[in-house]
């Protein structure tokens, strides 16, 4: 049986994540700092990064603030440069 193709909005939920945890490694935030920067529990935020769609555009938008990016960059797909 042939794969069923991802849609478009799952690439951008997988985006969308792999985007926070390179942000929050990269300045190394664990998962309870970035529960306490979104304004939420550790479980809700649990469950956030689990179904990414019930992020809220507040917990996002806080979640870029603290990173220094527009927010629109937690969407947008990171160029891998081979050294």
């Amino acid at each position: 049986m042939p794969r069923k193709l991802a849609k478009p909005e799952d690439q951008m939920k997988r985006q969308l994540i792999a985007n926070i945890q390179y942000e929050a490694e990269i300045r190394s935030i664990d998962r309870e700092g970035q529960a306490l920067v979104a304004h939420c529990s550790e479980g809700t935020y649990r469950k956030r990064i689990k179904d990414p769609g019930t992020f809220t555009v507040e917990e996002l938008s806080r979640l870029a603030n603290k990173f220094g990016i527009p927010i629109q960059s937690l969407f947008k797909a990171r160029v891998v440069a081979d050294e």
